[in-house]
């Protein structure tokens, strides 16, 4: 979900653009940028990988008790007061700027409705029918969607023929997984554009976020405490018309809390952390490594069946995105794809 956005670099006198220290980096697209990551840095990279891909895990234990859109909320719900507690204890301009949601409170409530509500409620109506794993690599498409919508939503973006190459590659990926493992049936297959659905509003939040609270000064732990709070109350009433009358087990409220504090405010944490020791394109390598996990808990621990078709698929995608906002038509296009547009962690 990442999730905010960096700089797109400053200008000079005379109005030509000067390259910022950050973008001089190597990143992952490059063999090196592995080589210039410590040990304790790919640990951490790693970590936040397996704490995002448990989320579609979890999810799966807390609907044994909990409807589709109580889960959604509460998961919400926890992660907004975690991340209270983060933004109060870091106290400065993240504390400072809480009063933002007072003056702006169409672009909170349209932010949280795209990378809260929609996805969330989205992913745990999915995952009624559709295998954790594979709803791991169904959400991990938003980078696709980003590329896709870009040229639409951004008049500086352009998509080229290598660029729609890309894009061709993960639709193939995305239809594999898809008529590999749901054309037989009608739920699941319903199941699987939801999830895809999902992905398309985490698309559309980042560029919320570039275009609405980029240069607004905003920092991403506020902003993230705005999403989970706004999706938080629009979720509430669909999770109370849901409830299931019968109180929840231990497991399924173990799993809620998990979600909410572990995949959702933890997980932002070591985001954050992560961009601000290696830099915002090596931390999004996350998004394509928790898929993996999905896949590898959803074996493990819910005896689901590993596919060809799922791991080609995944590949597919994975590989479709990248070429994709890396192949831009000039240097701007790409650093904006790459760099100003990321999917809203975490579902992905």
């Amino acid at each position: 979900m990442s999730p905010f956005i960096s700089g797109i670099g400053r200008r000079n006198k005379k109005g030509g653009a000067v390259v910022g220290r950050r973008r001089k980096r190597k990143t992952f697209a490059h063999p090196i940028g592995w080589l210039a990551m410590t040990l304790p840095q790919i640990f951490r990279l790693v970590l936040l990988s397996a704490i995002w891909g448990s989320m579609f895990l979890l999810v799966k234990y807390a609907l044994t008790d909990f409807s589709a859109a109580e889960v959604a909320f509460f998961q919400a719900l926890i992660g907004a007061i975690g991340l209270f507690v983060i933004v109060s204890i870091e106290g400065g301009e993240a504390r400072a700027k809480l009063g933002d949601i007072l003056y702006r409170p169409g672009r909170a409530l349209l932010l949280g409705a795209l990378a809260i509500a929609a996805p969330f409620m989205l992913i745990t109506f999915g995952e009624l029918v559709v295998p954790s794993g594979l709803a791991g690599v169904l959400a991990s498409t938003a980078p696709m969607f980003i590329a896709l919508f870009a040229p639409a939503l951004d008049r500086h973006i352009e998509i080229n023929r290598r660029q729609a190459g890309g894009l061709l590659v993960g639709v193939v990926g995305v239809a594999l997984v898809v008529g590999a493992h749901f054309i037989d049936s009608l739920g699941q297959f319903l199941g699987a554009l939801a999830l895809l659905g999902a992905a398309a509003s985490g698309a559309l939040s980042s560029f919320v976020i570039a275009l609405q609270y980029k240069d607004k000064g905003l920092p991403a732990s506020t902003t993230s405490f705005f999403a989970l709070g706004v999706g938080a109350l629009l979720t509430l009433p669909v999770g109370i018309v849901t409830a299931p009358r019968e109180l929840p087990g231990l497991p399924a409220v173990l799993a809620l809390i998990a979600l909410g504090l572990g995949c959702t405010a933890l997980g932002y944490l070591l985001y954050y952390s992560l961009i601000d020791h290696i830099g915002e394109e090596r931390a999004a390598l996350a998004n394509y490594l928790t898929p993996a996990f999905a896949l590898f808990y959803g074996v493990l621990l819910l005896g689901e069946r590993l596919t060809i078709a799922a791991v080609i698929g995944l590949v597919l995608i994975v590989v479709g995105a990248e070429i994709t906002l890396r192949e831009a038509s000039d240097r701007r296009s790409r650093d904006a794809l790459r760099s100003r547009y990321r999917a809203h962690p975490p579902f992905h």
